[in-house]
């Protein structure tokens, strides 16, 4: 499709046809015409959040239009101040139904003007005969050589979500088949993860019909780079079982799953949903199957509101999960089993909950945790459309202050809405560690138990409970001293975290004078606004790939600007901000970027290496980071750089693009020090770079040669190991003797233990989770400088990281 930047207050229809959706905010519309392609038009970019304000909608859903007719009034004024911009989208939505697209160019007239000729695929198919690859390809089905699957993890929700969306662009019936024999629909996420395929399975893909050569020269090597999945987390030659449910022989003590840490003490509530009762006889399958389409619509909308929420808040982990509820949503097989129920006479309610209620119960019996895990999200979005058939909303019920919630199960809707000033933890019968239910209860900080025992859900409301999410572990009527030490030490936590808290403003300044910042490592702007709130001095790592992963195609560069602007303004100009750029590739490949296959990843394209090799994407993303430089004291960094060409060569992208755009404002160019080179080089890099940032998480690993994902190795890459904390200190001589600045960022940055070691090799800036700012600033205040450059010295003279750690752990007993 295209893009037009509208001269007048007015959407009128590009062509007759027959308004098939009309978004409820009125900013969206589909037009179909008689041929059966649909014309999507979206007024403005982020126009959803306006929630119909500035929007007059003329047409309602079914109603014929001609070309010309007039589809949306809009208040241009109102939107473009509210909005990030009023450019407005026309897209056909099925282009598998065209052959070729002929756009126009330039200013168009509503009414007068061609705006974009297709031709359809049937046409041109008529026309000039069949394509040599259709005559090869009707012969017979086309298969893939054997691929081996090299997700950590096998083909669980998400990956399987990417090949079959990319699958459905294809109009050959695609399949994926395991050794074993076993065949799945490669176009059905349901489909794909009940074939249960495990990390290094060997599969074939199979495709026949027109396009079945090209689908293939797509498909295959996309599966075979991990579909957008890092392929080096923790190896997995077999899929974790099923945890068997434990029993307690203790009445008063009910056992399950860890999900999400932490303890809570409260009261159990009982939290139950009636199961929505519907009428099985239909009114006729055309009738029916009307209503579970716009059923359907109503639930893909409401998933992408949610998904956009979600990304405005840079909150790119929920937004994956809704993603993938709205890939459900369009599953084929999911589809055709309602379809059919339909047509036996079935009202589209009582086929539709019968067709997801089979589907999530054939998830479920899988004996792949990570899989059977995802039968709750098809609930979820089953629930979202009978909702909507039924037009019934589910009562809510009221949860009382201080619950400990107990399900059955609960969906990732449920979890995501839960309101965190009532309920202090949760325990469900279904589920596991890794659903996605308790992924958000992560995400929110709730202490969390899955899969726990069935009895659970007989415990009398009220009953007085303390919920262990480390064990895994609900325990009944605590003794008056349980609940008082329990009392006694979440007391004296937060009134720690009060107190530092109540001082977050206060300078990070040791007792001596030595001033050293304290910022935050934010994946967005959820984490970036609460910074100011709690004393941090900016930004010290935005891991700007939050906006790239666990989607199908690349971020638009507006909607990159809109999240580095909005991270900008929340900071203020009297706050740094620290981009770093595009940190992909290699161990965590772009679906929509595909890299060939590399036998060792860590090694490879990755880090500025892709940013230089892609310089489109990168080119695009730089743009869109200088849009926030008016708004803070922005920075750009970039990561894996090993030589001074590589960071001249960014840099001078950087440059160029500032000139082009006309940025006035200053902005500073940095190294992310990861690998030890950059540190051995750190002197020389300072001549062109303004700042380091050391990262030692991957400083670590490279130093040591040991990934730290590796599940027998990970525990030795330890970042106070002297070899690492020698490269730290040869980055700081290096660049103060530049006169530049010195950050880390790694995880280290964040250990009180290893903070008096760090500020003694003279690091400059420590950037830390933002929960951990005011904790860090109070222990800076409590140093002395000169007693920090001998625990340094001394530090960098021992054999090992435990002989560091350990002298490091005795002075800060001493210190307290």
């Amino acid at each position: 499709g295209l893009a037009i930047d509208p001269a007048a207050e007015r959407l009128v229809s590009p062509c007759d046809g027959q308004v098939t959706q009309l978004h409820s905010s009125g900013h969206a519309l589909t037009v179909t015409t008689a041929e059966g392609l649909e014309i999507l038009m979206h007024v403005g970019l982020e126009t959803v959040l306006l929630k119909g304000q500035g929007f007059s909608p003329k047409v309602k859903e079914g109603q014929a239009v001609k070309a010309g007719d007039l589809l949306i009034e809009f208040d241009a004024d109102f939107i473009v101040h509210r909005a990030l911009s009023l450019l407005t989208i026309v897209v056909v939505s099925n282009p598998e139904r065209v052959a070729e697209f002929l756009p126009s160019e330039g200013f168009v007239e509503a009414g007068q003007s061609d705006l974009l000729e297709l031709r359809l695929a049937s046409t041109m198919a008529t026309a000039a005969g069949p394509s040599p690859a259709a005559e090869t390809d009707s012969q017979g089905p086309l298969a893939s050589e054997p691929i081996v699957v090299l997700n950590p993890a096998g083909l669980h929700a998400r990956p399987s979500a990417v090949l079959a969306n990319r699958a459905k662009k294809y109009q050959s019936r695609i399949s994926l088949e395991k050794e074993s024999g076993a065949k799945g629909n490669a176009k059905s996420v349901v489909s794909i993860m009940g074939l249960e395929v495990k990390a290094h399975d060997r599969v074939v893909l199979s495709a026949e019909g027109p396009d079945a050569r090209e689908a293939l020269s797509e498909l295959a090597p996309l599966l075979a780079s991990g579909l957008g999945e890092s392929l080096h987390g923790e190896p997995a030659q077999e899929p974790k079982p099923k945890v068997e449910r434990k029993a307690s022989s203790d009445p008063n003590v009910y056992l399950g799953v860890a999900a999400s840490p932490g303890l809570a003490l409260g009261q159990v509530f009982q939290l139950r949903y009636a199961e929505t009762q519907v009428e099985e006889k239909g009114q006729g399958a055309e009738v029916e199957k009307a209503l579970l389409s716009e059923a359907i619509k109503k639930s893909v909308s409401e998933l992408k509101e949610l998904q956009s929420q979600m990304r405005q808040k840079a909150e790119a982990g929920k937004a994956a999960i809704f993603a993938a509820h709205e890939e459900l949503l369009e599953d084929p097989e999911l589809l055709e089993r309602a379809d059919q129920g339909i047509d036996q006479g079935q009202s589209a309610a009582f086929a539709w909950q019968a067709a997801f209620a089979a589907q999530a119960e054939a998830l479920a019996r899988l004996n792949n945790e990570l899989l059977a895990g995802r039968a709750n999200d098809v609930r979820d979005i089953g629930r979202r459309v009978l909702a909507h058939l039924t037009e019934a909303k589910e009562a809510k019920p009221e949860i009382p202050k201080g619950a400990i919630l107990v399900a059955e199960d609960l969906t990732p809707s449920d979890t995501a809405a839960l309101d965190k000033s009532k309920i202090q933890g949760f325990a469900v019968v279904g589920g596991s560690a890794t659903s996605h239910a308790s992924i958000l209860a992560r995400a929110a900080g709730l202490p969390a138990i899955a899969a726990i025992e069935e009895r659970a859900l007989g415990i009398e409301p009220g009953t007085t409970a303390v919920l262990d999410g480390d064990k895994g572990e609900l325990r009944l009527n605590p003794s008056a001293e349980e609940v008082e030490a329990i009392n006694k030490a979440l007391r004296a936590a937060a009134e720690r975290r009060e107190k530092e808290l109540s001082e977050a403003m206060a300078a990070s300044q040791t007792v001596d004078g030595r001033r050293v910042k304290v910022v935050a490592n934010v994946g967005g702007l959820a984490e970036a606004v609460e910074i100011p709130g709690l004393g941090g001095e900016g930004v010290g790592l935005l891991r700007s790939e939050f906006l790239f992963l666990q989607r199908v195609e690349a971020p638009a560069q507006s909607e990159q600007e809109a999240a580095y602007v909005g991270v900008a303004k929340a900071l203020g100009p009297e706050r740094d901000l620290v981009v770093r750029t595009l940190d992909v590739g290699g161990d965590k490949p772009l679906a929509y970027m595909p890299l060939p296959h590399e036998v060792n990843p860590f090694l490879g394209v990755r880090g500025i290496r892709l940013n230089l090799l892609g310089t489109d994407l990168f080119r695009a993303q730089v743009r869109a980071i200088l849009r926030a430089a008016p708004y803070a004291r922005l920075h750009i960094m970039f990561p894996m750089v090993t030589s001074v060409e590589e960071l001249k060569e960014a840099k001078a992208i950087v440059l160029n693009e500032k000139e082009a755009l006309g940025v006035q404002d200053e902005v500073k160019i940095g190294v992310m020090v990861e690998v030890p080179a950059a540190a051995l080089l750190a002197d020389v890099m300072a001549k062109e770079a303004d700042f380091f940032s050391i990262g030692t998480n991957d400083l670590t690993q490279y130093c040591l040669a040991i990934d730290r994902g590796h599940p027998r190795l990970a525990k030795m890459a330890d970042a106070l190991h002297p070899a690492v904390l020698r490269l730290i200190d040869l980055t700081v001589k290096g660049a103060h003797g530049q006169g530049k600045w010195v950050g880390v960022c790694g995880g280290v940055a964040g250990d009180v233990v290893a903070g008096p070691a760090l500020i003694g090799l003279g690091v400059d800036e420590l950037s830390v989770s933002g929960g951990s700012i005011p904790a860090v600033k109070a222990l800076i205040r409590r140093l002395s400088y000169a007693r920090c450059q001998e625990i340094a010295q001394e530090a960098l003279k021992m054999k090992n990281a435990k002989e560091v750690r350990d002298f490091l752990a005795q002075e800060a007993k001493e210190a307290s």
